[in-house]
C-alpha cells in the first residue's frame, strides 16, 4: 500500500489548506517529518489514519482534537488521501463531526461525520468512479482493499508515538490481547470453548447412559419377578421365562381341543332335536295351505278382470277431459272476438298488413318527440352567437393596447440593467479596500511584534554575552590554577609533566574554588544555548521586519481616513448596483407576466372566435334538419290516420297514432291465438274417441259402461292382492324349509336317542378346564414377553453406554489439552495461547534479525512460556526477556535505557509488521511511518537505526520518520517541516 497525496484543512493546528505529495517525498525512500514539539507532526499521521479508518493513531486520543480551533467555524474540516494498493488507486475523503454556524440565526449546529470513497484511473485523476458515500461501508471497503484493519495498520504501517514501546514492556496478558487482535486467533479460543462445551455434554451423555442402564435393569427385574438380577444374568433369566411360557401354551392348546370337541357334540345334539321339531311344524302348515287353495284361485281371477277394466277406464277418462277442453276453447274464442269486435275469419292477413305499415314510420316517433326541444336549443344557440360576437369585440380592443404597456416595462428594465452593470467593479473596489484595511491592521500588529523582537534580541544578546563571559572567566581561572591541578595528580616517584623531575620538593596545591572540567563544559553548554536563543530571536526579528516592510509597501501612503472614505464610496456604489440588480429581476418578472397575460388574451380571443364560427355554422344546419323532420312526421301521421277511421277520436300526434295501430295489431293477434286453440282442442277429442273404441275391443268388454262396472275399489284391490301374496309367501317358506338338509335328515332320527343334558354337562367341564389353562399361559407369556422387551432395552442401553464412553474419551482428552488442564497438559498453555506463541516466536525472530545489526549486536530477544516476574496472571507463554551478550545475562525489558528501549522496540515493531504483513495474505506495505523518540539515541545507535530503516526502502518502500532531532535534518534532505504560525496554528513546508 503506497500513499500518493494528502490534503487537509481546518484539522488540528492547520487552519488553512495543507497538501503533501508523498510520492515526491519518498523518491529516495526515506523522508523526515520534523518540527518543534507540539507543532502538529503527529496530527499528519492522525490525518492519514483518520482518512482510512475514521479514527486516530493513538489509542487514548479523542477525535474531538481533529477540528481546528484556529480555523473559521464556517470552514468545513476535511482530510483527503490518495493511496494505491494491488486493487487499484483510490481517493478517500472524510469530514469529522464538528459544530458549524447555523444558516439562519445565531448559534451552532452539530454537523455529522461523512466519508466518500472513489476509485481513480491514476493518482492524478480528478473525477474517478464513486464506490460509496456511507461511512460504515467506506470503512469496511478500505479494510478489504488494504487487507488490514486499524489495529493491524497501526502495527505495520503507522508506528505511533509511545505505542510500540508498550508492546515491549507490556505484560504477557496485554501482549496476548494485542497479538490476538492482529492475527485473528479468536477462532482457536472459540475452538477451545466449543471443546469445553462438548466435554461437558459428553460427561452428561455418559451419566445419562449409566442412568439408562440402571433404569432398564430395574424394569427387567420388575417384569421378570427376579428382584436381584445383575447385568450378566439377564439373558439366562429371559430364556427360562420363555421356556415356561412355551410349556404353558402347549397345555392351553390341549385343553382347547377338548373344549372344542365337547361344544361341537352339544351343538350337534341341539341341532338334530331342533330339526325334528321344525319338520313337524312345516308339515302342519302344508296341510293348512291345501285347504285354502280354491279360495285363492277365485281371488286371482277377480283381480285379472279388474285390471283389464282399469285400462279401459283410464282411456275413457282421457276422452272426457278432451271434450271438456274443447268446449272451453270454443267459449274463449267467442269471448275474444266479441271483446275486440272482430268478425272476419282471416285476421292474420290484416294483422301482418298493419304491422308492416307501422314499421315504416316507427323510427319517426323519436324524431317527433325531440322536435320541441330541438327548436328551443336552436333559439339558445342563436343567442350565444350574438353574445360571443360582443365578447370578441372587447378582446380585440384589449389586445390593441398591450404593445404600449410592454414597451414601458422593457425600458424600465434596460435602465436598471445599465446601473447594475457596475456591480463587479464596485465589488472589486470594496474587496481591495477591505484587503488594505486588513493589511493596515496586520501592520500595526507586526510593528508591535518587531518592537517585542528587538527587545528579545537585546535581552538574548545580553544573556549570551554574560554566558560567554562566565565561560571565559572559568577557563582563565583554570589556566591560572593549572599548577595546583597538576600537583594534585602527582604521586611520589612519578615524573613531573612540566620539568620531568621525579622529586617534588614543593608540590603546588589547587585552590578551593578551582574550576573543574565539568563546570567548564557546563558553562560552555550554557553559552551555546544562549547563542542558539540569540540566533533564533534574531531570525524571528528579521522575519518580522521583512513582513513589516512588505506590508508598508503594500499599504503605500494610504491613511486610515483615506481608507474609510474609499470604503464608504465603494459600499455606496455596491449597494446602488445591488438595488438596480434587484430592479432588473423585478422588471423581468413584470415583462414575463405581461407576455403571459398577452398570450392568455390571444388564446381567449381565438377560442371565442372559433366557438362563434361553430355556432353560426351549426344553427343553419339545425334549422334545415328541423324543417325536414317536421314534414316527414306530418306525412307519416296522415298515412296512419287512414287505418284508424273506426276510432271515435282521431290522434293528432304521430306517437299516439303509432300506439293506436300497435293496440289494433295486438287485438288481432289475440283473436288468432284463440282460433288456433279451439281447432287444436277439436282434433284432440276425435283422437281420444278413436283410442277408446280400440281399447274396449282389446280388453274384451261390450262397452265403456261394462268395463267401468268391473273396476274394483282401491281398498278391495289391495286387500285381495295381499291375500294372494300371503298364500304365495307361505307356500315358498314351507317348501324351502322341507328342503333343508337338516330337516330332510331329521326324518331318519329317533327322539329317544338324543341326550341333550349329558352333552351340555361335558361341554361345561371342558370349558372350565380351558379357562384355567388359558390364564396360566397368558400370564406366563406376558411375563416372558415383558422380560424379553426389557432384556432388549438392557442390551441396547449397555451398547449405547459403551459407545458413549468411547466417544467421550477422545472429546474429554482433546478439551483438557486445549484448556491446559494440569493432569493432561503439563505445560498449562491453552490452544489459543499456543498458536500466539508460535506467531510470537516468528515476530521475535524477525526482530532479532534487525537487532543483531544495532547496538553492536549486544542484545537479543528471547521468549518464555513461564509466568512473568511480578505478574499474578496465569501463564500466557508470551513472556519476553532481553539477552545481554556482553554480560551473558537475561534482563527484564524494563531495565533497558531510553535509547536501548527505543532500538529494541523499533526492531520488535518492524518484526511484528513483517509477520502481520505475511499473515494478512502477503499484503504489500509500501509505506511506513515511525513516530518515536529518536532523540534518545547516540550517533552510533542512530546510524544503526537509520541503516535498518534504509534497508526497508530496498524494495521500493517509503519510510517516513517523525522527529525533531537536529542531526536527522542533516542526514535526510527530503522532509516535511512543521512550524508554528505567528497568528496561531501551524503551517507546513515540503522540501524535496
Amino acid at each position: 500500500m503506497y500513499l500518493h497525496r494528502l490534503e487537509l484543512r481546518a484539522i488540528g493546528p492547520y487552519p488553512d489548506l495543507v497538501s503533501i505529495d508523498f510520492a515526491a517525498l519518498a523518491a529516495s525512500g526515506v523522508f523526515l517529518l520534523e518540527g518543534p514539539t507540539g507543532s502538529g507532526k503527529s496530527t499528519i499521521i492522525d490525518a492519514v489514519v483518520f482518512a482510512l479508518y475514521g479514527g486516530l493513531a493513538g489509542t487514548d486520543v479523542s477525535t474531538d482534537r481533529l477540528h481546528s480551533q484556529h480555523a473559521d467555524p464556517a470552514v468545513e474540516p476535511f482530510v483527503e488521501l490518495v493511496f494505491e494498493t494491488g486493487a487499484g488507486v483510490f481517493r478517500v475523503r472524510r469530514t469529522p463531526q464538528h459544530d458549524r454556524p447555523k444558516q439562519r440565526g445565531t448559534g451552532t449546529v452539530k454537523q455529522q461525520a461523512s466519508a466518500q470513497l472513489t476509485r481513480l484511473a491514476s493518482p492524478t485523476d480528478p473525477a474517478g468512479e464513486p464506490v460509496s458515500a456511507r461511512a460504515q461501508e467506506v470503512g469496511a471497503e478500505i479494510t478489504r482493499i488494504i487487507g488490514l484493519d486499524r489495529a493491524q495498520f497501526l502495527q505495520t504501517v503507522v508506528l505511533p508515538q509511545g505505542e510500540f514501546a508498550k508492546f515491549l514492556k507490556s505484560p504477557g496478558e496485554d501482549r496476548r490481547r494485542l497479538l490476538q487482535s492482529l492475527f485473528g486467533t479468536e477462532v482457536y479460543d472459540r475452538t477451545a470453548d466449543e471443546l469445553a462445551t462438548r466435554r461437558r455434554a459428553a460427561a452428561a451423555e455418559v451419566d445419562a447412559a449409566d442412568a439408562r442402564v440402571r433404569d432398564a435393569l430395574a424394569r427387567f427385574a420388575e417384569a421378570s419377578g427376579r428382584p436381584n438380577v445383575d447385568e450378566p444374568a439377564v439373558p439366562d433369566v429371559a430364556a427360562d421365562l420363555r421356556a415356561a411360557a412355551e410349556h404353558a401354551e402347549v397345555l392351553r392348546a390341549q385343553a382347547a381341543l377338548t373344549a372344542t370337541a365337547a361344544a361341537e357334540h352339544e351343538q350337534a345334539v341341539v341341532l338334530r332335536a331342533a330339526a325334528l321339531e321344525r319338520r313337524a311344524a312345516l308339515l302342519r302348515r302344508v296341510a293348512a295351505l291345501d285347504e285354502q287353495s280354491a279360495t285363492v284361485a277365485d281371488v286371482r281371477r277377480r283381480l285379472a278382470v279388474a285390471e283389464r277394466a282399469a285400462r279401459v277406464g283410464a282411456v275413457a277418462d282421457g276422452l272426457d277431459a278432451a271434450e271438456q277442453r274443447a268446449s272451453t276453447a270454443d267459449a274463449t274464442r267467442a269471448a275474444v272476438r266479441a271483446e275486440h269486435g272482430v268478425t272476419d275469419e282471416d285476421t292474420a292477413a290484416e294483422r301482418d298488413r298493419l304491422t308492416e305499415v307501422v314499421s315504416g314510420v316507427r323510427h319517426l316517433v323519436a324524431v317527433a318527440r325531440a322536435l320541441p326541444g330541438r327548436r328551443v336549443a336552436l333559439d339558445a344557440a342563436r343567442v350565444d352567437a350574438e353574445r360571443l360576437a360582443a365578447r370578441l369585440t372587447e378582446l380585440d380592443a384589449a389586445l390593441d393596447a398591450r404593445p404600449a404597456e410592454r414597451a414601458r416595462v422593457v425600458e424600465a428594465a434596460r435602465t436598471a440593467a445599465a446601473t447594475a452593470a457596475g456591480a463587479d467593479a464596485a465589488q472589486h473596489q470594496a474587496d481591495a479596500v477591505a484587503e488594505l484595511r486588513r493589511v493596515s491592521a496586520e501592520l500595526v500588529a507586526t510593528r508591535a511584534r518587531v518592537t517585542d523582537g528587538e527587545a528579545a534580541v537585546t535581552a538574548a544578546r545580553v544573556a549570551a554575552d554574560r554566558a560567554l563571559d562566565a565561560e571565559q572567566q572559568l577557563r582563565e581561572r583554570r589556566i591560572a590554577g593549572l599548577a595546583g591541578e597538576l600537583g594534585a595528580a602527582l604521586q611520589p616517584g612519578d615524573p613531573c609533566p612540566v620539568c620531568g623531575a621525579v622529586e617534588h620538593p614543593a608540590v603546588a596545591t589547587p585552590q578551593a574554588d578551582h574550576p573543574t572540567p565539568a563546570q567548564i563544559a557546563e558553562a560552555a553548554a550554557v553559552a551555546r544555548r544562549a547563542d542558539d536563543l540569540l540566533a533564533e530571536a534574531a531570525t524571528t526579528l528579521a522575519l518580522e521586519r521583512a513582513e513589516r516592510d512588505r506590508l508598508v509597501s503594500v499599504l503605500g501612503a494610504s491613511s486610515s481616513a483615506d481608507l474609510d472614505a474609499r470604503a464608504a464610496e465603494a459600499d455606496a456604489r455596491l449597494a446602488e448596483a445591488r438595488a438596480a440588480a434587484a430592479d432588473v429581476a423585478r422588471h423581468e418578472r413584470a415583462r414575463t407576466a405581461h407576455d403571459e397575460a398577452t398570450r392568455a388574451l390571444e388564446h381567449d380571443r381565438n377560442d371565442v372566435d372559433a366557438r362563434r364560427q361553430v355556432l353560426l355554422a351549426t344553427t343553419t344546419a339545425d334549422a334545415d334538419r328541423i324543417e325536414q323532420d317536421t314534414a316527414a312526421v306530418a306525412t307519416a301521421l296522415h298515412t296512419l290516420t287512414a287505418d284508424l277511421a273506426h276510432l271515435d277520436e282521431q290522434p293528432t300526434a304521430l306517437p299516439d297514432a303509432v300506439a293506436a295501430i300497435d293496440r289494433r295489431v295486438e287485438a288481432l293477434r289475440a283473436v288468432a291465438t284463440a282460433d288456433e286453440h279451439a281447432r287444436v282442442a277439436a282434433r284432440a277429442v276425435a283422437e281420444r274417441r278413436t283410442e277408446v273404441d280400440r281399447v274396449v275391443a282389446e280388453q274384451e268388454f261390450a262397452d265403456v259402461a261394462a268395463a267401468r262396472s268391473a273396476v274394483l275399489a282401491p281398498d278391495d284391490t289391495e286387500r285381495l292382492q295381499e291375500q294372494v301374496r300371503a298364500a304365495d309367501r307361505e307356500r315358498a317358506v314351507v317348501d324351502a324349509g322341507l328342503a333343508e338338509p337338516a330337516v330332510v335328515a331329521a326324518a331318519q332320527d329317533d327322539p329317544a336317542t338324543l341326550d341333550l343334558d349329558a352333552a351340555r354337562a361335558a361341554r361345561v367341564q371342558a370349558t372350565a378346564a380351558l379357562e384355567g389353562a388359558a390364564r396360566d399361559a397368558t400370564s406366563t407369556a406376558d411375563r416372558a414377553t415383558a422380560a424379553d422387551r426389557c432384556a432388549t432395552d438392557v442390551e441396547r442401553a449397555l451398547t449405547a453406554r459403551a459407545g458413549t464412553s468411547a466417544r467421550s474419551r477422545a472429546v474429554v482428552r482433546l478439551a483438557d489439552i486445549a484448556a491446559g488442564a494440569p493432569g493432561v497438559n503439563p505445560t498449562g498453555i491453552t490452544l489459543g495461547t499456543y498458536v500466539l506463541m508460535r506467531r510470537f516466536e516468528d515476530v521475535v525472530a524477525a526482530a532479532n534479525d534487525r537487532l543483531r545489526a544495532m547496538l553492536g549486536g549486544r542484545f537479543a530477544l528471547e521468549t518464555s512460556d513461564e509466568r512473568e516476574s511480578g505478574s499474578r496472571s496465569r501463564r500466557t507463554g508470551l513472556a519476553l526477556a532481553v539477552r545481554d551478550h556482553t554480560t551473558d545475562t537475561t534482563r527484564d525489558p524494563r531495565s533497558l535505557s531510553g535509547g536501548e528501549t527505543f532500538t529494541v522496540s523499533l526492531c520488535l515493531a518492524l518484526g511484528l509488521a513483517d509477520i502481520v504483513q505475511a499473515e494478512a495474505g502477503g499484503v504489500s506495505l509500501g509505506t511506513l511511518f515511525v513516530d518515536e523518540g529518536f532523540g534518545t539515541l547516540d550517533p552510533e545507535s542512530l546510524d544503526g537505526v537509520i541503516g535498518q530503516l534504509t534497508r526497508l526502502t530496498a524494495g521500493g518502500r517509503q519510510v517516513g520518520i517523525v522527529s525533531h532531532v537536529e542531526e536527522l535534518k542533516q542526514r535526510i534532505p527530503e522532509r516535511i517541516e512543521v512550524r508554528r504560525a505567528p497568528g496561531g496554528g501551524s503551517r507546513v513546508t515540503t522540501t524535496v
